[in-house]
Order: structure tokens, then sequence, then C-alpha cells
């Protein structure tokens, strides 16, 4: 029982989930500053719905490409799936039911936020848009991922999306410009994210027709991309403050990455960009970055403006 749990939750893949956790956070945080109560119920709902959305999303994923998992001899912890279709640990049939009930959960929690917080019904309409994405993102018959701009998309759920769910989620009593604004350095970071955690797939996305940024221009062309993207942050980040639009508290805290960025440019400049240790490197302090990013916006309207 012990290791079929295991290897559940291997499935769920729960340690990337924080990308779309975090942002959630930081739009609750938003909402509250609105109202003037942060409503500690409402953002555990928001999180678990939020959080089963996800799970779903992985499971529709690896359900979709259990052919071409097969076939990659070049995955990381960051990529590639969560292998258990591929090595025997799951079967199709039940990742599919999988998908299928992780989106009853998520769909049952946000009735029962409407029923017992009295929470916006745009709760259940968001829940349902982010269900319908995840999944057609891997499943028929809209495949997103094999029809270009894939990382676009994820970019914008992992970041305008999830920031506007838990600003709802809150209760806030009208729109604010704000979460734009906060979900700028978010979006950027999320889309370095599914960037480099798409390179060591680029061949099997190839050979399987998937039009990812690798697959389609090359992995070399896609660190390119990488670098400016990492450049682009911060140059979005003073912007931001220049024109008022992010807090004194989030742009130190933002600066005080730099160093980190400093390093993923110089490392995804290096020779032999494509080692599977260099690549593994950059997934991993990709997130480590993704993560900075958001708890400097969280601190932020914990302790500073928006």
């Amino acid at each position: 029982m012990k290791m079929k749990m295991m290897i559940w939750l291997r499935a769920a893949r729960l340690k990337l989930h924080i990308l779309g956790m975090l942002p959630v956070l930081v739009g609750s945080l938003t909402g509250a500053r609105k109202t003037g109560i942060f409503n500690i119920p409402s953002f555990i709902f928001a999180e678990l719905i939020t959080l089963f959305v996800l799970m779903a999303t992985a499971f529709a994923n690896d359900y979709a490409d259990a052919e071409t998992d097969r076939l990659n001899r070049d995955f990381n912890i960051f990529s590639g799936g969560s292998r258990a279709i591929p090595e025997g640990l799951i079967s199709e049939s039940q990742m599919l039911l999988a998908t299928f009930t992780a989106s009853v959960v998520s769909l049952s929690l946000s009735i029962l936020f409407l029923v017992l917080l009295e929470g916006h019904p745009s709760v259940l309409l968001l829940n349902l848009i982010g269900l319908f994405v995840g999944i057609q993102y891997s499943l028929p018959p809209l495949r997103i991922n094999y029809r270009g701009l894939g990382e676009i998309l994820v970019m914008l759920m992992y970041s305008f999306f999830c920031v506007g769910f838990g600003y709802v989620t809150q209760g806030a009593p009208e729109f604010d410009s704000g979460i734009l604004y906060v979900s700028v350095p978010l979006a950027i970071s999320m889309f370095l994210m599914i960037l480099i955690t798409e390179v060591p797939d680029t061949d099997t996305d190839k050979y399987s027709g998937k039009k990812t940024i690798p697959a389609v221009i090359g992995k070399k062309t896609a660190l390119n991309i990488f670098l400016l993207g990492v450049i682009f942050l911060y140059l979005g980040v003073v912007v931001l403050y220049m024109v008022g639009a992010l807090g004194k508290v989030a742009f130190y805290g933002l600066l005080f990455s730099v160093p980190l960025g400093i390093f993923l440019i110089v490392l995804s400049l290096s020779g032999e960009k494509m080692a599977p240790q260099k690549i593994f490197l950059l997934c991993a302090f990709t997130l480590v970055l993704n993560i900075w990013v958001n708890m400097a916006l969280s601190i932020n309207f914990l302790f500073g403006r928006a």
C-alpha cells in the first residue's frame, strides 16, 4: 500500500506544482490588500483546487506522452514526465482514470467553496477553464503542445491566470491592475522554466510532432532565447519599479537574485551546452529563480506596498 502511494505521488509530480501554487499565493495576497483581511479558509481552498487541477494536468500529460516517454533517453527529474507508465508502474488506463478523478475532486472543491464560504461563482468558471486548458494541452482534440505557442499559453496560465484566481478567491471587490503588473515577472520566469525543461525532450518531441520551441528551432537557439529571457526579466523588473507598478520590497528582493540570473546566463553560454548535467543545473536553478520571484512578490504584499 505504501509503495503504491509513493508511485502515485511520483506520478502526481508534486515537486513541480509549487510553480502553479505560489502565483495563487501572490494573487491571494493581492486580493487581501483590497479586502483588508487575508481569508485563510479561502486561501486553503484556492490552493487545493489549484493542486488538483495541476495533478490532472500531470496525469493527462503522462497518458498522452506514454509512447514518446518510452523513447526518451535524455530526461531528468524536471522533464520527460513521471516515467510511471514507461517503467510499468502505472497502466495507461489507470493514468486516464486518475486524470478524471483529480478533475472531479478539483470541481468538487470549487462547489464546496461556493457553498461553505459563499465564494464568487467565477471561481468555478476559472476552475473549469484551468482544467480544460491543462488537459487539452496534451490530449485530443486540441493537443495544444502539438500546435505551437504552447509555451506562451503555459506562461500565461502560471502567471496572470493563477494570480487572478487567487485574487478572486479572496473576494476582492473589484479588478486591480496591480495583478497584471506583478504577473509580468512571474510570466517571464515561468517562460524560462518551461523552455529549459523542454530542452532534454527535444529529440522525442520532434519525433512525435510536437511544436515546442526547442523542437522547432533547435536546442542552441532555444538556449539563446533562454539567455535573452533572463535579461528581459531584470529589465522588466526595473521598468515596473520606475513606473511605480512594483513596490520597493519586491524590487530589492528581485534584485538580490541578480547573481543567480548571471549564473544562469554564464551557464547557458559556456561550452558543451548540450551536456545533460548542464541542462539539469539550468533546470534546477531556473526553478529556484522562479520560486524566488514568487516569494519576493509575496513578501512585498506582506510588508511593502503593491
